[in-house]
């Protein structure tokens, strides 16, 4: 599974994914689309409103050595987000990120 960060989808930044038996391909979609996306705004629930984008992520992996493996019936991605009126006016290097953790339901 590889994970691709794409912008101007629902919220301003969300991800992709694709899925392949080995790193030679072939690559086929698993969410890819803007409208069917593995993490954006459209299909993650947030108890409370802190984030509207979904940017520089990383799955959590299932061990801790070079196979980088994930559990893919225990999925957890931890991200950065921020809400579009902390970041206005800002250069990038001052954005208030705050991390999150995304779990499959």
């Amino acid at each position: 599974m590889t994970i691709v960060e794409a912008q101007n989808g629902p919220g301003w930044r969300y991800y992709k994914a694709y899925v392949a038996e080995k790193l030679e391909g072939p690559w086929q979609a698993l969410a890819a689309s803007k409208d069917d996306a593995f993490a954006s705004l459209r299909n993650v629930t947030q108890p409370r409103h802190w984030t509207d984008s979904i940017s520089h992520g990383e799955l959590i992996r299932a061990g801790i050595d070079e196979r980088m493996e994930i559990d893919p019936h225990s999925l957890r991605f931890v991200f950065q987000g921020v809400l579009d009126r902390e970041r206005q006016g800002l250069p990038y290097g001052q954005i208030p990120w705050k991390l999150g953790l995304l779990e499959a339901d």
